[in-house]
């Protein structure tokens, strides 16, 4: 890793500091745990929110995927605490609205393998699960705009590749909620 690539990246020990900081009554709790089979290939997908107090009803959430069995000797059998550090991270960059430049965390960026990730193609289960919702849930494009826009209290309409991590969070948890509420 670069210095200056390195420069950007904060370990995960040092998000869950800074953000003890900042919130003092928050916490750090798993919000999902999946193994999943893509593309032939074995994960754990883990989700964590980042609530900011005992009452936040927008925590930030964060999630992260290991392929299992973990490609490198510091993820090899590993392999879901290593994704929950991350989504514990990546929820806490949530919560913490984006202080830091990079969202990965220096542990992720050292532990995984140059050849195993292709950032030209990401994927983000997250984004996926929340489009089959929108689609099933609201019949047009512009149904989907108007209940992203209202939820997220947004003046102008955003794309979804456009949409943080919190964004794509607090807009499942609606859908999720009025989902069991119908």
């Amino acid at each position: 890793m670069s210095n200056t690539f390195a420069k950007d990246y904060v370990d995960v020990a040092t998000r869950i500091r800074e953000f003890k900081e900042a919130f003092p009554t928050g916490s750090l709790q798993r919000v999902d745990m999946q193994f999943v089979n893509i593309g032939g290939k074995d994960f754990v997908v883990y989700t964590a929110a980042a609530y900011r107090s005992p009452d936040d009803e927008r925590p930030g959430m964060g999630t992260a995927w290991e392929p299992v069995p973990g490609l490198t000797p510091y993820t090899k059998n590993s392999e879901v605490m290593v994704a929950e550090t991350s989504a514990w991270g990546r929820a806490i960059v949530a919560a913490l609205a984006g202080e830091t430049k990079r969202i990965a965390s220096a542990d992720e960026v050292r532990n995984r393998p140059a050849n195993v990730v292709n950032i030209s193609q990401p994927v983000n289960l997250e984004l996926k699960e929340l489009g089959d919702l929108l689609t099933s849930r609201f019949k047009t494009k512009d149904e989907r705009s108007t209940f992203v826009m209202d939820t997220l209290q947004l003046l102008d309409p955003k794309s979804a590749k456009d949409l943080n991590d919190n964004e794509i969070g607090v807009l499942l948890r609606e859908l999720r909620k009025t989902k069991v509420d119908k």
